[in-house]
């Protein structure tokens, strides 16, 4: 039982790592739509912004609320952002999804080795993370490179963020079944 769930939370995380990017994308997307290159840039703030919310706030809510039941919000929370990012075309919108992107991917990046943790116990905790972060730099690999060749062929970012928008709700689905092979264990 724990052997399957460890696979599939490893190919969970290394399949939401397919998407676009943190945001290597985000500032060639803005420049695209006629957002000045000054406040194009300052997008990838809005993302770190985000990020260091998601590290320090949503760990303690995810403490009080449950860790795996915050785990698939948060991931879910970054398909519903990307689904937002579809239909950003200006600054502002655009900054929103940044944020909320940075809010939710950084609070599942500090979420992680805690709920790891919770189903495995500390034994071999570290190898555990391990398997997970090496599925997570495949994507990482991966994702950015088939987003840039994606939109090549198609001279648009759409297909990127719909197929991130898939993968992120394909893992909340995993995510959702493993916690609850995990119920049904204890």
């Amino acid at each position: 039982m724990q052997r399957g769930w460890l696979f599939r939370q490893a190919f969970k995380y290394g399949l939401a790592r397919l998407h676009a990017t943190d945001g290597g994308q985000m500032v060639p997307y803005a420049l695209d739509n006629g957002i000045p290159q000054s406040s194009a840039v300052l997008l990838m703030a809005a993302i770190g912004i985000g990020s260091t919310s998601g590290r320090f706030f949503l760990g303690g809510i995810a403490d009080r609320l449950g860790r795996p039941l915050s785990l698939v919000v948060m991931v879910s929370g970054m398909a519903v952002a990307f689904l937002l990012w579809a239909f950003c075309a200006s600054f502002w919108p655009l900054a929103a999804f940044a944020f909320v992107f940075g809010l939710f991917y950084r609070g599942w990046v500090a979420l992680m080795p805690a709920v790891v943790a919770d189903y495995f116990g500390p034994r071999n905790l570290g190898t555990l993370i391990g398997v997970i972060s090496m599925c997570i730099a495949i994507g990482t690999l991966i994702g950015p490179s088939a987003a840039g060749f994606a939109f090549d062929l198609r001279h648009s970012y759409m297909l990127p963020i719909v197929a991130s928008v898939g993968a992120y709700v394909v893992a909340a689905a995993i995510l959702i079944d493993a916690s609850r092979s995990h119920a049904q264990s204890l």
